[in-house]
């Protein structure tokens, strides 16, 4: 009798002690309970069907994509889409009654949706992640005016968006078991985890959601405990609660977030314990700083204007047709130029424009019976000009056009010659200039552009007339590209191509009167620019 009464006792104690302890566990993991906690528990996610405005073209490769994402995920399973659902997917994030009836007929604590629009200025993609019962949405992540087109590359830019989107969660995984102190948690080596890594347990008490569009702007977390890792593989890792606020309050669906803190380096103090803040003073400050340090400061752009310094060769050509002789030319197919150009910018929009140019070489003189045979010739050029930028982009230095006026003259000077063969011709006038200037890309520093130049009224003046009046006419353009070196310094190659061309009616005071003369020359330079 005894000996029952003792067995009856003894089994009576062990009963109210496992009792206790699992009501003392049931009370711990009830005072810790958050109904946002619970909604932020996925399990599953169901993926609605893609849209785009472009006939299906990329929907249906951008939802297979995302469908083989899910299910390759280790945390997340793929729900089906119920088929009998009717909703308009594009617009979810306005009506969360939808979202409410996808996820209860799908029996899932996650919607996934996404939206492609093709536009003029590219592709735009967008993935919104709706969880919980209120079918609020909570994340979201967009592509906009992607230049690709092809589907391999809009497939490759949503596993970017969709990897982003995970990596926001406020959370990294979830404890899938417990026993003792000992925990198993979805998350492993794959995410950077390594053994004798700790990992932090939280629960989400709430969510600080955007005024308007309702997505998640932040969390507020409460931490539970600590967990150390003694085992990682790829996808799952297996450790131990070092620390929790109450008995068993880590369980099953804690959610877990590696300590990611940020790390310094060990102050330098002085025998007082004062910090040092200036870092000359640390031990390291040779290495830090090197031979003769100086002051680091940024490079203010050019504000004011740019100087051009330029030189290359002309093939120059000069063409008479006189009334007796006929035809006359003389040419040089290396011309040396040189040439020197500048802007003063009075604001963001207008500017006054400077040019000068020289250049010095010798000609044939094939007029017959005319001397001396080699006569020198001399090109000079100035002109000044008033700009205005039309800027394409808020960027001084990217792309625009121009449009400018001023005045322009070019003298071809030449030696006398006995009967006359060629004469000093002076050409001048106004002229409308249009240009453009397009940077090739944001990676590659170079520009490309144009210029065309339009006279107005074309004068010219001669030594010797050639005719009683005449009738002229200026062509040139040019072509140039520009390779910037440092923030202050470009290098400009440019070709110009330059006709000046006259029409004589009438007698003229040279010996014999001409119908026609013409220069033509086609320039190649090179230079730099300094802007400043």
């Amino acid at each position: 009798m005894k000996s029952f009464l003792l067995r009856f006792f003894l089994v009576a104690s062990c009963f109210i002690s496992i009792s206790l302890a699992a009501w003392a566990q049931t009370n711990a993991q009830n005072a810790y309970i958050s109904a946002v906690d619970q909604d932020l528990a996925i399990k599953s996610i169901v993926l609605v069907p893609t849209t785009d405005n472009v006939g299906g073209i990329y929907a249906k490769p951008v939802e297979d994509e995302l469908r083989q994402l899910l299910n390759d995920d280790k945390q997340w399973s793929l729900a089906n889409f119920p088929p009998d659902l009717k909703i308009k997917s594009e617009i979810l994030d306005e009506r969360p009654q939808d979202v409410q009836n996808i996820l209860q007929a799908a029996q899932s604590e996650a919607a996934l949706t996404s939206k492609i629009i093709r536009g003029p200025r590219g592709i735009s993609i967008t993935l919104t992640l709706f969880v919980g019962r209120e079918g609020l949405p909570l994340l979201q992540e967009s592509l906009t005016d992607y230049k690709g087109f092809e589907t391999a590359e809009i497939r490759a830019e949503v596993k970017k968006l969709f990897e982003n989107l995970k990596y926001r969660m406020p959370f990294r995984s979830t404890i899938l078991s417990r026993r003792g102190q000992q925990v198993t948690l979805n998350l492993g080596s794959a995410y950077g985890l390594k053994p004798d890594s700790r990992v932090s347990v939280v629960q989400i008490i709430k969510i600080n959601r955007h005024p308007k569009l309702k997505f998640m702007i932040s969390t507020e977390k409460e931490v539970l405990g600590r967990v150390k890792l003694f085992k990682v593989e790829p996808y799952l890792s297996f450790g131990y609660v070092e620390m929790e606020k109450e008995p068993g309050v880590i369980s099953v669906g804690s959610k877990v977030m590696p300590d990611e803190f940020v790390k310094y380096s060990v102050p330098v103090t002085t025998p007082s314990g004062k910090v040092l803040q200036d870092i000359t003073t640390r031990p390291d400050k040779d290495v830090a700083f090197g031979e003769e340090p100086q002051e680091w400061l940024p490079t203010m752009p050019p504000q004011f204007g740019k100087i051009e310094l330029m030189a290359g060769l002309s093939n120059y050509t000069q063409n008479a047709t006189l009334v007796t002789s006929g035809s006359i030319s003389g040419s040089n197919n290396l011309a040396p130029n040189i040439m020197a150009r500048g802007e003063l910018w009075l604001n963001p929009e207008w500017y006054v424009g400077l040019q000068l140019r020289q250049s010095v070489f010798s000609i044939d003189n094939n007029l017959a019976g005319s001397s001396p045979s080699k006569l020198n010739m001399a090109l000079g050029q100035y002109g000044v000009n008033l700009g205005y930028n039309f800027l394409l982009t808020n960027d001084f230095f990217g792309p625009k056009l121009q449009i400018a006026a001023g005045y322009l003259n070019t003298n071809f000077t030449v030696d006398d010659s006995t009967p006359t063969a060629f004469t000093t011709m002076k050409y001048g006038g106004f002229m409308i200039s249009l240009a453009g200037q397009f940077p090739v890309s944001e990676e590659v520093p170079v520009d490309i552009g144009g210029k065309l130049d339009f006279f107005l009224n074309s004068a010219l003046s001669e030594s010797k007339s050639s005719g009683a009046s005449s009738d002229n006419k200026i062509n040139a353009f040019s072509f140039f590209v520009d390779y910037k070196m440092k923030t202050r310094f470009k290098i400009r190659g440019e070709i110009l191509l330059e006709n000046y061309n006259s029409d004589f009616s009438g007698t003229g005071q040279r010996t014999e009167s001409a119908t026609s003369a013409s220069h033509k020359l086609t320039t190649l330079m090179g230079g730099v620019q300094y802007l400043f």
